[in-house]
């Protein structure tokens, strides 16, 4: 048999376990945002869904630009999702007045009724949540790695000129 001596993989890259670390959370949390909820409503709907319509409900009017803009992510997913929405009777959109080409969004009452019940749905289980990690960590442990992520979220924003001028807090400061 022969064998091939190699490097010590994790002294030539220190940093290639977090690498990976990060890399699994990413892939779990995505997996567990694909499947279908029932938020409480009686019917099944994505985590995006609830989380566009969230910010749809919290930002009436606004365009499928503003919400790619706000949601990083390009106008065309956008116009996915908010076509599904439209579609199941969640949001409705009107021509503005001053630019006809222009669309803006609205929840509609069962948007609205689904945005509620998809925000108590959250809270609920993020609450369930905390009290198994704080099972395992304290509280000044578990503010420590919010902030660290999201000092995180601010250095993966596309560029610096982008998160200024949509005035993101700099959490780095």
């Amino acid at each position: 048999m022969l064998v091939i001596h190699q490097e010590n993989v994790w002294e030539t890259y220190p940093y290639y376990q977090l690498s990976n670390l990060i890399f699994d959370y990413s892939l779990r949390y995505t997996d567990r945002n694909m499947k279908l909820k029932d938020y409480g409503t009686g019917e099944l709907y994505s985590p995006v869904e609830a989380h566009l319509l969230e910010k749809i409900f919290f930002n009436p009017g606004i365009t499928v630009t503003d919400l790619a803009k706000k949601s990083n992510r390009s106008k065309g997913a956008i116009s996915q999702v908010v076509t599904k929405l439209i579609e199941k009777g969640l949001v409705i959109k009107t021509s503005q007045e001053f630019h006809k080409k222009r669309m803006s969004l609205w929840a509609t009452p069962k948007g609205k009724q689904l945005t509620k019940a998809h925000l108590k749905y959250d809270d609920e289980k993020t609450g369930e949540f905390f009290k198994q990690l704080l099972e395992h960590y304290t509280s000044e442990q578990i503010d420590a790695f919010f902030k660290v992520m999201e000092s995180c979220l601010y250095l993966l924003h596309d560029d610096y000129e982008s998160a200024l001028m949509q005035n993101l807090p700099n959490p780095l400061k």
